[in-house]
């Protein structure tokens, strides 16, 4: 069987860890403090809070779902190093048990994959409508005459283990956050001046689920079956290999 060429090596290009792991951050230390509005002056501004906040949660899972699409391909690197690394079994060398391990690999790989491309699809969806989301605050809340209060300590980002995930992010961490009381009509107009860094943190998502896709496009062949992401010239082979273990290094 002749295996097709795969376009791994083109679609890792549009991959970038650092700079995807670099917006995340910053994406999430602008975001979280949204997380924890409380203390409105007003019963006027308690229904706007509550929508706020759980709105900026919604986000803040969208970039833990995205870390975790991070972690599966890190998985999906260590069996492609067994994969890259081991030469393809045949028929004639090796026996049934060797070529069924070899197989499953494969198919792990494309498991993975699919898993991998769907959370970040999901991540993706979420963050299309951030621009939106954000303005709709700003127009809600102009004339609310409340104020909020906001934690504003970098501590809240260092009392944060990783994963991020939305569901730590809660009344414990007040206890450690400096609170700064401001207008709930400013909240909307800070959401919008961050739309530049979360355009920055989707399009490095937008590359992570572009690179899943073709992951997938390179590892299953038309019909469904699985096959070998391999068998092009041994130059492309070799660029593969590099980059599955580059992403093991980022």
């Amino acid at each position: 069987m002749a295996y097709p060429t795969s376009p791994l090596a083109q679609g890792f290009d549009v991959l970038d860890l650092d700079g995807l792991a670099r917006t995340t951050i910053k994406t999430f230390e602008r975001l979280a403090p949204y997380t924890l509005l409380q203390n409105p002056s007003s019963l006027e501004a308690r229904p706007a809070v509550i929508k706020i906040t759980n709105k900026i949660k919604s986000y803040i899972e969208a970039i833990d779902t995205t870390i975790q699409v991070v972690h599966i391909a890190y998985k999906m690197s260590k069996l492609a190093a067994v994969l890259w690394n081991t030469p393809t079994p045949s028929s004639e060398k090796y026996a049934l048990k060797d070529r069924m391990e070899w197989q499953k690999h494969l198919e792990d790989i494309v498991v993975l994959a699919d898993e991998a491309y769907q959370q970040a699809q999901k991540s993706n969806s979420v963050f299309r409508q951030v621009e939106q989301d954000f303005y709709r605050i700003a127009a809600s809340t102009k004339n609310i005459e409340s104020t909020v209060q906001i934690p504003v300590d970098p501590a809240l980002r260092e009392c944060t283990p990783l994963p991020f995930n939305a569901q730590i992010i809660d009344q414990e961490l007040i206890l450690i956050a400096k609170m700064l009381k401001k207008p709930l009509k400013d909240i909307g107009p800070d959401l919008v001046s961050n739309l530049n860094l979360l355009a920055d943190f989707t399009r490095h998502s937008t590359d992570l689920t572009t690179w899943c896709g073709w992951v997938r496009s390179g590892i299953i062949a038309i019909n469904g079956s699985v096959v070998p992401p391999r068998g092009g010239a041994a130059g492309e082979d070799d660029a593969v290999r590099l980059r599955w273990d580059r992403i093991r290094a980022d």
